[in-house]
């Protein structure tokens, strides 16, 4: 990393640690924002980031935001990686699904928009909620939309309206809430 680059300088600073290898692993991403326009700064001085992330030190407390995905990735941490992954692909697939094209299949199986990452992140984030139809443990939904996308041969009849009640009536409202508060951030 060059003299000019300033994540690593302004990341030390707010660690408990002192040394890079040890700093980055006090920190994890608490939030994103999708400046959809791509006029956001990163933190490094970078211009023109979409993804704006908010990331905290779990050791001391200290937040830093924003951060550009690209600069988050050179922590070379998979646990920061992942969310990164995670809230692009729930930004992507809450594009999708206000756009609601007919040529784009939001069946929960669209291998370009659903993986099993995704259905990881939005488990983690509460998408899967409790109710009587998941016995209240949001964990089944999630498992059973997991079997379904790794499924090699067409779902019954009977697994795709499970599908169809899991996407409507828990993952695509958390996203229509998730697109709401992201919207009410950029303001």
């Amino acid at each position: 990393m060059g003299d000019s680059y300033r994540l690593p300088r302004i990341v030390l600073e707010a660690s408990s640690s002192k040394t890079w290898d040890a700093a980055i692993s006090e920190w994890h991403v608490t939030g994103c924002r999708d400046n959809g326009d791509a006029s956001g700064d990163c933190l490094c001085g970078h211009e023109g980031i979409r993804y704006e992330f908010t990331i905290k030190n779990s050791v001391n407390g200290n937040e830093l935001s924003p951060i550009g995905s690209t600069c988050i990735l050179k922590f070379e941490n998979d646990e920061l990686k992942n969310e990164v992954e995670g809230w692009r692909a729930a930004i992507k697939l809450l594009e999708a699904l206000e756009a609601r094209r007919p040529d784009v299949r939001l069946d929960g199986m669209n291998r370009d928009l659903f993986s099993r990452c995704l259905y990881a992140f939005l488990y983690e984030k509460g998408a899967f909620p409790p109710n009587r139809y998941n016995g209240y443990d949001g964990r089944n939904d999630y498992e059973f939309m997991v079997d379904m996308f790794n499924k090699r041969t067409a779902p019954t009849e009977k697994q795709r309206a499970k599908m169809y009640m899991v996407l409507n009536k828990s993952i695509f409202p958390w996203l229509v809430l998730f697109g709401r508060e992201l919207r009410e951030m950029r303001l």
